[in-house]
């Protein structure tokens, strides 16, 4: 009786969509209507908290009903979100259909789809200096027997061998090659967002990610395990709808001792910052880059989703990146300036790259790290971690942010 007295309600307020002129104007739910890098026709329809699985059922029995009295070739209901703490799903429609949906009680509120990018910048050459400058305090050089690995370049990287043991990374990317030498079997597929794509990575920037987390080389924690979540194509673009699908399936499949790491960005979306505190609350510690736009991070998403560890750029000079994003939502900088790391093309492909992007998997490799040596428990045990060993106080343009770079606590 209910179901049908909801189907019944929700047809009642289509029914002037049906019969009437055509609507252009958005409803007031729709929290970014001047949104302007945006996928066309798509929106993030959220529900309000409380609400149950069977009324979820019959919101989309209804919202089919009508679809189907409609004359477009919109493609209509796509994914379908269900963490405990956000429910919700993306729609391709026109903005009547959308103010029809609106109109029920049960949505909280309303998004255009906006566009996600990989936050990295140009190629250049250099070397993979990142390693070291994360296991060395600043004005320290004592190793105190601490183990020490040589890099292919001049730098020594020094770390307790555990090396992320026992723990697992979620990179929420363009996909990971994981044939890649530098995986040696840690790395597996997980879940493919891109329509018509190959379960691999297209771009080469999931893949440089994946390398510096858990690299046997390049990486910060080489024996994480490593999971390829595809969300952006092979030009490194996609959607928060296809982002928010990735993150719910992590939220979904991760276990204890899990990262989930995002070197992407976009438009500030209350409806992506809501997946990334959901799953938060679920136990998965969450690491994003800042971006790459010289400007507040406040402003942008998933930088400013309040509980992820969100990461600035530094140069070898423990400088801001020229184009690192800043401010309070920072939690802490790592190395972001000619980072080397695997690469698509070859199993021993490399590429040295720079970006938010490469600074963002420094942190989650040392998340995972800290979490596998230190048997931290939740998420905001990890990031009170990081900032309690970070050199403080060596950047000299933070620019309102935390004056804190990224250090796993080694003694050198």
């Amino acid at each position: 009786m209910k179901f049908t007295q909801n189907l019944i309600a929700l047809a009642a307020c289509f029914l002037p969509l049906i019969a009437g002129a055509p609507t252009t104007q958005l409803h007031a739910k729709v929290q970014n209507p001047h949104a302007q890098n945006v996928v066309p026709d798509s929106y993030i329809v959220v529900f309000k908290k409380d609400i149950d699985s069977a009324t979820i059922e019959s919101e989309y029995a209804s919202v089919n009903q009508i679809l189907s009295r409609r004359d477009f070739a919109h493609k209509g209901i796509g994914s379908k979100y269900d963490l405990e703490h956000f429910k919700g799903y993306q729609i391709e429609a026109d903005v009547a259909t959308i103010g029809h949906i609106a109109s029920s009680p049960q949505v909280a509120y309303i998004e255009k789809d906006g566009k996600m990018k990989a936050n990295a910048l140009t190629t250049r050459s250099g070397a993979p200096w990142g390693l070291n400058n994360i296991s060395h305090k600043q004005g320290s050089n004592s190793t105190n027997g601490i183990f020490p690995r040589k890099t292919n370049s001049t730098t020594d990287y020094t770390y307790d061998d555990s090396a992320g043991s026992g723990t697992t990374v979620y990179i929420v990317d363009t996909g990971i090659f994981i044939e890649h030498n530098e995986f040696a079997g840690r790395a597996t597929w997980g879940k493919n967002f891109i329509e018509g794509s190959k379960d691999t990575d297209e771009n080469g920037h999931g893949t440089h990610c994946a390398g510096t987390i858990g690299g046997a080389t390049f990486g910060v924690s080489n024996k994480a395990k490593l999971v390829a979540v595809k969300v952006l194509d092979g030009e490194g673009s996609g959607s928060n709808a296809g982002v928010i699908a990735g993150i719910e399936w992590v939220g979904k499949n991760a276990g204890p001792k899990s990262v989930l790491s995002m070197s992407l960005g976009g438009e500030k979306s209350d409806a992506l910052n809501a997946a990334v505190e959901s799953t938060i609350k679920a136990g998965v510690t969450v690491v994003v880059a800042a971006g790459n736009e010289n400007a507040d991070a406040s402003n942008s998403s998933p930088a400013s989703a309040p509980n992820a560890i969100t990461v600035g750029a530094i140069d070898k000079t423990n400088t801001r990146a020229e184009f690192s994003n800043f401010g309070p939502v920072l939690d802490v900088f790592a190395p972001g300036v000619d980072v080397l790391s695997a690469w698509i093309g070859s199993n021993d492909a490399e590429n040295t790259i720079s970006g938010t992007s490469m600074a963002t998997p420094h942190v989650a490799g040392l998340s995972a790290y800290l979490i596998g040596l230190e048997n931290l428990a939740t998420p905001a045990d990890v990031v009170a971690r990081i900032q309690s060993l970070a050199s403080k106080d060596v950047i000299p343009n933070p620019e309102n942010s935390k004056n804190l770079v990224a250090y796993n606590g080694n003694g050198a």
